[in-house]
C-alpha cells in the first residue's frame, strides 16, 4: 500500500504514527523494514456500515434458530427470505464481538462487516451513429463531459470496436438470455428499456400483494429493490443513480425500435436488482441480489462495482452462481492501477486490487476499458491539451484482468429527467462500468448462440476470440503512485492482451484461456530452503511459493533483490485463497487478517520477515515487484 500525500495529509500523518504495529492477530512478525505504507489498515478505503454486519446461514438453520442466536448476540435482525441476513448491532454493543459470536455458531457460514462497494464508472456527465463501440467507422462522436467541460467531438480508428452488427447478422439462434444488473437500479419506464426487461411471469399474471411464485418477494415482476425493499427496482433521483440504467442500456436497449440506442444484446432480458444508490452499494444487499439471480434463472450477472475488501461471503456467492450456470462479469476499476499490486489511498478513492474482479474464480470475467483508438482508457479531452498520463483511468493486471472492452465516450440510457445530458434520456460516460456491460451483453450473445455452454465455456469463447492490436501492448497511465515514470509503458496488461470481439466470440474456442501461473496461490511452487527467480512489472510482477511449517516454530524469510528495485515480501497463512486477500479485519487494527507480515514500504529489494507459526500447515510466501523488475533470491530458515 502506498499512502498518497495530498488532500488528506493530516490523515496520512495520523496513519503513519500507527505504522510500527501490526494487528494483534498477526503471528508475531518481526518485519525487516517499516510497514507504514503497504498495509491496508492504514488506508481509509474500506468503507463499512457502522454497527451492521452480514450473516450467511448454513442450510438447515431454522428461523427459530436464527432468532435465538440474534437475541443472544443482542443485534436486531429480521427473519430473511434468503440465507443472507443483515444484522444491526446497537451502539452499546461491540460489532466485533457480535461477528465472532456468529462465527462461533455451527449454524453460520460467514459473518463479516457490511462493507460498501463503489460503482466502477466515471460518469463525468457529458444514438446508433454515436455508438462507436459497436461499430467504429472513424465517425465523429460525442465525448464525455469532464469536470464541467463538454469537450469536443472526436473521431477514432475504424475497426476499433466489438463488431456488433456483424455478430447480429451471424446469429442463427435468438434465445433471450437473462442478464442480472446488480447496481443502483434500472429505470423500468425508460422507453428504450421497457421491452428489454426480464419478466417474472408468475407474478405478472398473479394477484397483486401476493407472493405468487413463493420466492420470498411480492410482486417482483422485473426484479427487486433490496435497498427500499420493494418490487420497484428503479433508481432514486440523482445523476449518479442512473449508473444502473446506463449499464442496462449498454447490454440490452431495444434494437430497431427507432428510439435512442441499441444494446449489444438487444434480445437479452434485464433482471433489475437494485442494491443502493451510488454511495450505498452494501455487501449484504449485493449477496441478496446474487442469491435472487441464482434462484430466479439469470444466465449472466453484471457487477460494475468494486471494493478493496476481500469478502469470503462475496467470493462464495459468486462461486455458487458459477455452480448454478451463471457467468459474472466484473469491472477492473478506474484507479489506473495494477490489480496485481497492492495500493491503498488514504483519500479513499484509489485502490488495488479490486474485488470482485480479482477473485481467482473460473466464472468471473474481469474487464478493463479501452477507447476508440484501441488504447487503454483515458479521458478524451486530454488529447492535444494535457499529458495523457494525467488522464488514464482504467485499472489492469497481467494475472487479474482478462480482457479490455470499449469504456470511453460511451452513450447509453439514463433517467429522462436528468439535466445536462448529451441527449434527453441518454448521456455519454467513461468507466470500466461501461466496458463491463458490453462484455456481459456479448456473453448473452454467445449463450444465445450456444445454449448448452457453461459459464467457463462462455468466458473461454470470449477470451480466445479477442482482437489483439499492438496498441494494447502499451499504456500511458496516470502514474498516481509517486516515483513512477510518467510515460507510455510496454508490457502485458491483461491475460489476453486484447479487446473483445462479439462476432468472433460466437464461434470462439472453448479451450482453457485462463492458464494457471505461479503469480497466485493456486499456482504456488514449493519452496524447500531457497529459490531464485525473476519478476518483471508490468508483465509478471508476482511469484508465489508454498511451504509447510510447523506450529510453535519461529521462521525467518529473507528476500534479496537488485539494487534500485522495490521488492515486497509477503507471508500468508494456511487457507489463504488469493494473494492480497485483505479481508475486513485487515483494515482494522487488531482485526484478523490472512497476512502475517509484509516488508516493506521503503524502495528497496532486500527484505526479511521473522514470525512464529501458530499452526502447522501450508504457508504461502509471495515476492512482489512493486512497480519494479529484476532477479531475486529467496530463502527460509528456522529463526
Amino acid at each position: 500500500m502506498r499512502v498518497k500525500v495530498g488532500a488528506a495529509s493530516a490523515f496520512v500523518v495520523l496513519m503513519a504514527s500507527m505504522a510500527l504495529s501490526l494487528p494483534a492477530s498477526a503471528e508475531t512478525p518481526s518485519v525487516g523494514a517499516s510497514t507504514a505504507s503497504k498495509l491496508p489498515w492504514l488506508s481509509n478505503d474500506a468503507r463499512t456500515i457502522p454497527g451492521q454486519l452480514v450473516v450467511v446461514w448454513r442450510a438447515g438453520a431454522s428461523r427459530a434458530d436464527r432468532r435465538t442466536l440474534a437475541a443472544q448476540v443482542g443485534g436486531a435482525a429480521s427473519t430473511p427470505a434468503s440465507n443472507v441476513q443483515i444484522v444491526h448491532v446497537p451502539p452499546s454493543a461491540s460489532t466485533a464481538a457480535a461477528i465472532q459470536a456468529y462465527r462461533d455458531s455451527p449454524l453460520v457460514r460467514f459473518a463479516e462487516p457490511d462493507r460498501i462497494a463503489s460503482p466502477m464508472a466515471a460518469p463525468n456527465d457529458p444514438l446508433f451513429a454515436q455508438q462507436w463501440a459497436l461499430d467504429n467507422t472513424g465517425q465523429t462522436h460525442r465525448v464525455t463531459r469532464y469536470r464541467g467541460l463538454r469537450g469536443k467531438n472526436k473521431t477514432g480508428t475504424p475497426g476499433a470496436d466489438v463488431d456488433a452488427p456483424e455478430a447480429w447478422a451471424a446469429q442463427t439462434l435468438h434465445t433471450p438470455e437473462v442478464v442480472a444488473v446488480i447496481d443502483t437500479g434500472v429505470d423500468t419506464q425508460h422507453p428504450d428499456l421497457q421491452n428489454s426487461l426480464w419478466t417474472n411471469t408468475a407474478e405478472q399474471a398473479g394477484t397483486p400483494g401476493v407472493d405468487d411464485d413463493g420466492n420470498g418477494y411480492i410482486d417482483d415482476v422485473n426484479g427487486w429493490d433490496f435497498f427500499d425493499k420493494d418490487a420497484g427496482p428503479g433508481p432514486s433521483n440523482g445523476e449518479n443513480n442512473s449508473h444502473g440504467t446506463h449499464v442496462a442500456g449498454l447490454i440490452a436497449a431495444e434494437r430497431d425500435d427507432a428510439t435512442g440506442i441499441t444494446g449489444v444484446c438487444g434480445e437479452c432480458q434485464i433482471m433489475a436488482l437494485r442494491i443502493g444508490d451510488a454511495r450505498h452499494l452494501s455487501l449484504g444487499r449485493e449477496l441478496k441480489a446474487i442469491q435472487y439471480a441464482i434462484d430466479n434463472g439469470a444466465n449472466v450477472i453484471n457487477l460494475s462495482l468494486g471494493s478493496p475488501v476481500w469478502s469470503p461471503a462475496e467470493r462464495s456467492a459468486i462461486h455458487e452462481a458459477g455452480d448454478a450456470g451463471i457467468l459474472v462479469v466484473a469491472a477492473a476499476g478506474n484507479s489506473s492501477l495494477d490489480n496485481d499490486i497492492e495500493f491503498y489511498d488514504a483519500d479513499g478513492f484509489d485502490a488495488a486490487p479490486l474485488f470482485p474482479a480479482t477473485y481467482t474464480l473460473d466464472n468471473i470475467l474481469s474487464v478493463a476499458a479501452s477507447n476508440d483508438r484501441d488504447r487503454y482508457g483515458y479521458i478524451s479531452q486530454c488529447e492535444g491539451h494535457i499529458e495523457l498520463w494525467r488522464c488514464g483511468f482504467t485499472s489492469w493486471g497481467h494475472d487479474s484482468v482478462d480482457v479490455a472492452a470499449p469504456g470511453v465516450d460511451i452513450v447509453s440510457t439514463v433517467k429522462p429527467n436528468l439535466s445536462g445530458t448529451a441527449y434527453p434520456g441518454y448521456d455519454v460516460w467513461d468507466g470500466t462500468s461501461m466496458a463491463t456491460p458490453l462484455v456481459a451483453g456479448i456473453a448473452g450473445l454467445v449463450l444465445s448462440e450456444n445454449p448448452g455452454f457453461t459459464p467457463v465455456q462462455v468466458k473461454d469463447a470470449i477470451m480466445n476470440s479477442v482482437d489483439t492490436p499492438n496498441s494494447l501492448r502499451m499504456y500511458t497511465h496516470w502514474a498516481r503512485v509517486l516515483g513512477l515514470p510518467r510515460q507510455a509503458l510496454s508490457g502485458h496488461f491483461t491475460r489476453t492482451q486484447g479487446r473483445v470481439n462479439a462476432l468472433a466470440a460466437l464461434t470462439g474456442s472453448t479451450s482453457s484461456a485462463t492458464i494457471q501461473t505461479d503469480g497466485n496461490i493456486d499456482g504456488a511452487r514449493t519452496l524447500d530452503v531457497r529459490r531464485s527467480g525473476r519478476v518483471s512489472w508490468p508483465s509478471d510482477t508476482n511469484d508465489v511459493y508454498k511451504k509447510r511449517l510447523v506450529n510453535g516454530h519461529r521462521y525467518r524469510v529473507i528476500l534479496n533483490g537488485p539494487a534500485g528495485a522495490d521488492f515486497d515480501l509477503w507471508v500468508w497463512k494456511p487457507g489463504t485463497k488469493e494473494i492480497f486477500q485483505f479481508t475486513a479485519g485487515c483494515f482494522q487494527r487488531g482485526g484478523s487478517c490472512p497476512s502475517i507480515a509484509a516488508a516493506s514500504t521503503s524502495p528497496r529489494a532486500d527484505e526479511a520477515v521473522t514470525f512464529r507459526s501458530h499452526r502447522t500447515g501450508t504457508f504461502f510466501i509471495q515476492v512482489n515487484g512493486w512497480y519494479s523488475r529484476g532477479r531475486y533470491g529467496l530463502r527460509i530458515r528456522r529463526a
